[in-house]
């Protein structure tokens, strides 16, 4: 991993106060201990498993897919400046795509309207399918991709 697991540390602190949350509150959230977490956030652990990141990135306002970037998890480069003054927690600019697909309209409507916490979870589910596609697309033999 290219990133410093302080300078991970400082990022995932400067999101969480970012988002005016408590460091027991998103250690909560996130199944953590604040022991934990708080240690993450000195840069005296190291970068946490890719599974434990993907249960902080919604309470921090990220995708999983960023966050696993963030961390030099995927070598992609980030769709998203990750400025933390400015950081757009909205799933809006995204929704149109989603329901886009006929199928996934229908059963969206079937639903019901949609509060923005679960267009954003809903969302973040999404991309969480698309990435583990992409991962295991990524580990196939040539001749079958």
């Amino acid at each position: 991993m290219s990133i410093k697991q302080s300078s991970f540390g400082s990022f995932i602190k400067k999101l969480r106060q970012g988002k005016n949350i408590s460091l027991v509150k998103l250690a909560a959230q996130a199944g953590l201990s604040p022991s934990y977490l708080s240690r993450i956030e000195r840069g005296e652990r190291n970068i946490p498993h890719a599974r434990i990141l993907k249960r902080l990135a919604p309470h921090l306002g990220l995708t999983p897919e960023e966050l696993l970037i963030a961390a030099g998890y995927l070598n992609r480069k980030p769709v998203k400046d990750y400025s933390l003054t400015n950081y757009d927690t909205s799933a809006d600019s995204h929704w149109q795509e989603i329901i886009r697909d006929p199928a996934l309209d229908s059963a969206v409507r079937e639903i019901g309207q949609l509060s923005r916490n679960e267009k954003e979870g809903l969302l973040v589910f999404l991309k969480a399918i698309k990435l583990q596609r992409e991962l295991r697309k990524k580990d196939l033999p040539p001749e079958k991709k």
